[in-house]
């Protein structure tokens, strides 16, 4: 339902504000009328008490006229729709009329339709603008509400790009920063293995981890001085402190460290800027934090790093033999797994001898480098589909400065130890087909004068090797499976009711006399005895 409009007359004559206010259905319009007086100085108090939406006055009467009255109402604040009318022309009281921001000005004589009207006027205006306010509010409302995402986001600014002073101090006091704009420690907290330990939790309980995290940052910085902290990444969150001589950084940042451990499951490690002069510094002062984080590569977690610590580190390059990486892919293509990790663990204790320790970043790309080498040797040996099942062997994603050194080496050795598998299944699988190969050809020419280089040449190796490999599969030398073979071959010819001469041709003995020995000594009878034995059964 539309709110009514209300509207206060003000005239030295009774009759005209009681023509004006009574004998006119204003509620028609949607206004009411709230309240009359006879001069000003009333008309003024009305005003201040009631707080109409229009006023409509005389502007000549006693004791205070309109113009002052509209004076005064200006300045105290007030601003409602006035509009004068008034039996003189005199225009010298029109432009201060229009000066001061009355609505309207009305010369008398008027008729109520004129005055109707322009009220109306009036009241349209005044609800347009009660909808611009409540948008305005809204607006507002919702900038309040958003006043930490927009904090946040402006000090994610400040961290990353440079700046002017005077830019930086007009944000701060818009977004009501509660920190002193000087004397700035800057704090990079990483959430130790986060994307690995919440990669079972459902989506709920991963966001009431990180704001418990948050939780946790925030009182222990509260405790000891002023700073903000927000969210950064998924694991990841920036504290910005004030840090002036009384306030002992190092020990804050190891305060979170213990807190988090002892009222959660996980762990955080913290990188330490320099503290900044002034806000226009924070970038310096994140970037030696980052810095300083990046070096958790090789602690494993739950620590604090300052960037002093590891300014000026470096050391010689890590460097690797060329040697340990032919072991290496010569290992990975004969699927010897214990020969590959082998050589693997000798380059990590290669690359872990450089002293001071060298950059993170660098070494995690020497071994991106390895890990691609590996990679290289599987993709040339195995098909693509079975390596798209081999876990983690992807180029690293989410290798970055915070994997710790144990977890990319122990992520590179399953990699290497996964790939020798496939690799010996596939030569397995290989070395059965070939075997098989083997003995439907041998079964196909039993009548002939079957050798071991005649089925080897069939499959497409050396005797040598297939003799060893025929063994390693079947568990008998070709000699004794192809014996074996046609032996079981007459054994079934013999019960067809045939001629022990005519099967002993088909079976590749051309010797009788050998062929019976042959198969006595395989059945413990002779072919006519198992023939007989056979028929007396039957």
């Amino acid at each position: 339902m539309e709110q009514l409009t209300t509207l206060c007359v003000i005239d030295d004559i009774a009759s005209v504000v009681e023509g004006i206010a009574a004998m006119t259905q204003w509620h028609d319009h949607g206004i009411r009328v709230v309240g009359t007086a006879l001069d000003g100085e009333e008309g003024l108090s009305m005003i201040r008490q009631l707080r109409p939406d229009i006023v409509l006055t005389d502007i000549r009467m006693p004791n205070m006229d309109g113009i002052e009255m509209l004076t005064q109402l200006k300045q105290e604040g007030l601003t409602p729709k006035v509009i004068f009318f008034s039996g003189y022309t005199d225009f010298n009281y029109a432009q201060q009329a229009v000066r001061l921001g009355a609505f309207d000005y009305l010369t008398k004589p008027h008729s109520i339709k004129q005055i109707v009207e322009i009220v109306v006027k009036a009241k349209e205006r005044v609800l347009a603008e009660r909808q611009e306010e409540a948008a305005l509010s809204e607006i507002r409302r919702k900038v309040r509400e958003s006043m930490p995402i927009l904090r946040q986001e402006f000090l994610n600014l400040l961290l990353h790009h440079p700046t002017d002073l005077a830019n930086v101090q007009r944000r701060w006091e818009f977004l009501q920063i509660d920190l002193p704009q000087n004397d700035l420690a800057v704090l990079v907290i990483e959430i130790d293995q986060f994307a690995k330990q919440s990669h079972s939790l459902q989506m709920e309980e991963v966001e009431l981890v990180r704001f418990s995290l948050q939780n946790i940052v925030e009182e222990t910085v509260a405790a000891r001085t002023q700073g903000v902290v927000f969210r950064e990444t998924m694991s990841r969150f920036v504290a910005v402190c004030h840090a002036p001589a009384a306030v002992d950084v190092g020990g804050l940042a190891e305060a979170i460290c213990n807190h988090v451990a002892q009222y959660t499951k996980f762990t955080v490690s913290i990188g330490q800027g320099r503290t900044a002069n002034d806000v226009t510094k924070l970038p310096n002062a994140y970037q030696e934090a980052s810095k300083a984080l990046s070096y958790q590569f090789y602690t494993g977690g739950n620590t604090v790093l300052s960037y002093e610590d590891v300014a000026g580190r470096g050391g010689l390059l890590p460097r690797y033999s060329k040697g340990l990486e032919q072991e290496l892919g010569m290992s990975l293509l004969s699927g010897n797994s214990a020969r590959a990790v082998q050589a693997l663990e000798a380059i990590f204790e290669e690359l872990s001898s450089c002293v001071p320790l060298p950059e993170p970043a660098y070494l995690i790309s020497v071994y991106n480098e390895i890990t691609s080498f590996i990679l290289r040797i599987l993709l040339e040996n195995v098909p693509y589909e079975e390596l798209r099942n081999l876990e983690n062997a992807s180029l690293f994603t989410g290798w970055g400065a915070t994997v710790s050194l144990n977890a990319l080496q122990q992520q590179m050795l399953d990699i290497c130890k996964q790939g020798c598998k496939l690799i010996e299944n596939r030569r397995q699988s290989e070395t059965e087909r070939a075997i098989n190969e083997a003995v439907r050809y041998i079964r196909s020419a039993l009548h002939t004068d079957l050798t071991l280089q005649d089925c080897a040449r069939h499959v497409h190796l050396s005797p040598n090797y297939f003799a060893n490999l025929f063994k390693k599969v079947m568990g008998v030398t070709f000699v004794q499976f192809l014996t074996q073979e046609r032996l079981e071959a007459a054994k079934r010819m013999l019960l067809e009711g045939r001629q022990v001469q005519e099967i002993s041709g088909d079976v590749g003995y051309e010797d009788r006399r050998y062929f019976s020995q042959l198969f006595k000594k395989y059945t413990g009878m002779t072919p006519s005895e198992f023939k007989s034995q056979y028929a007396k059964e039957r």
